[in-house]
């Protein structure tokens, strides 16, 4: 149009283009810019999720509890609420860097073990020629002991674990492989990485459009 055409836009989105030489008015339809953007994105998609009520709210940190569980499997240990400078500086001087290493730590898993047993152990209940042992998880000393008592041990009681490992896991208060079964940080990694295996990612729509391929195929 010429530099004589006069523009009007109105409430509605419509432009008015008035020309002095012509006696009409020429609308021109134009997108709400706020109904543009709607239409862009899947954002007001429904999920299939919107009616759940599961969360970690305790242990993840507040910007994070609406993401994926499998989000997590390979972010670093600092998406866990609670770890700290201290806790990181340990962890990381353990080669411990992301929730997935976290909750495979091999020492944690030993002593998860033993202190699950241990709880289902019944005093003096051994019977005669029984061949149950975990002598490759402790140091020679505590081969003969009972699940309960190993679970009362120090760290250093665990085979392979180091003397340094041990000074370090001190500092996150675990002084015995009971403790180390029951850190909280080594429990949520652990639950995060499990219950990740099991859960959709796909929402409504997706997991939809997957079951019509299938029939097609």
């Amino acid at each position: 149009f010429c530099r004589a055409c006069v523009h009007n836009k109105s409430n509605q989105g419509k432009i008015r283009i008035h020309h002095p030489g012509l006696p009409i008015t020429i609308m021109s339809e134009e997108e709400p810019a706020a109904k543009k953007a709607k239409t862009n994105g899947d954002d007001d998609e429904p999920t299939g999720w919107e009616n759940h009520t599961c969360n970690a709210s305790e242990c993840l940190m507040k910007e994070d509890e609406g993401r994926n569980l499998s989000d997590f499997v390979d972010e670093e240990v600092t998406k866990l609420q609670g770890i700290g400078p201290l806790a990181t500086q340990v962890l990381d001087a353990l080669k411990v860097k992301t929730i997935s290493q976290l909750a495979t730590y091999k020492f944690f898993l030993i002593a998860r073990a033993l202190k699950t047993l241990a709880e289902t152990e019944t005093e003096g209940g051994r019977p005669e020629g029984s061949r149950m042992n975990v002598d490759k998880a402790v140091d020679k000393e505590w081969e003969k002991k009972s699940f309960t008592e190993i679970c009362e041990a120090p760290t250093e009681a665990l085979e392979g674990i180091s003397q340094p490992a041990c000074e370090l896991l001190e500092k996150l208060r675990v002084k015995t492989i009971g403790d180390l079964a029951e850190l909280k940080y080594c429990r949520w990694a652990e639950a995060i990485v499990t219950a990740s295996k099991f859960e959709n990612t796909k929402t409504a729509k997706e997991r939809k459009v997957e079951a019509q391929l299938k029939k097609l195929s």
